[in-house]
């Protein structure tokens, strides 16, 4: 199922107990053009895990030549690449060699597929089940109203009538 907005608004609560930080913010999301709603949904929840660096969300598709959501430094380096579909090989060396950190979020059956990041240092990889995946394409509105709860490997979320926990699993760990 396609995105069919062209702009998703975000008002978001979030809360997070490792830090102690409370935002309320509202945010402009754009899909990528003829972007799935399972890929958005896990743009939206790498996003999410990554909240409290306050990561940009790169707002067009890029084929693993620029990240979905990253960090840079004050030289326009990049900090943190973080891509939300599996890498190629070359994609993923052009990303160790022009970040510091990769993180690639995935969906359970990317994972299975792609559990080779063992020989590349300075990754991580999270995966998320196709049921949570599901229920949060449920949740997705052109006007979505979320309140985010963070916990250590726990992200709760809810719109209201809708309630939703992610346990946030590594595909490795370091």
């Amino acid at each position: 199922m396609l995105m069919s907005t062209k702009v998703v608004r975000l008002d978001l609560n979030y809360n997070c107990e490792i830090h102690n930080l409370f935002r309320q913010q509202r945010h402009y999301i754009a899909p990528y053009n003829a972007e799935s709603a399972e890929h958005f949904a896990r743009r939206l929840l790498a996003y999410f895990t990554l909240y409290e660096l306050n990561p940009t969300l790169n707002q067009h598709p890029n084929a693993g030549k620029f990240p979905d959501l990253f960090l840079q430094d004050a030289q326009q380096h990049f900090t943190l690449w973080a891509a939300v579909d599996p890498l190629s090989d070359k994609s993923m060396r052009r990303a160790l060699h022009q970040a510091d950190q990769v993180i690639i979020f995935l969906s359970e059956q990317q994972a299975i597929k792609n559990n080779d990041l063992q020989g590349y240092t300075n990754t991580d990889c999270y995966h998320f089940t196709d049921s949570d995946l599901k229920q949060l394409i449920l949740m997705l509105k052109p006007h979505m109203q979320l309140s985010v709860w963070r916990e250590q490997d726990k992200l709760s979320l809810t719109d209201g009538k809708m309630s939703l926990d992610i346990q946030l699993q590594h595909c490795r760990r370091h």
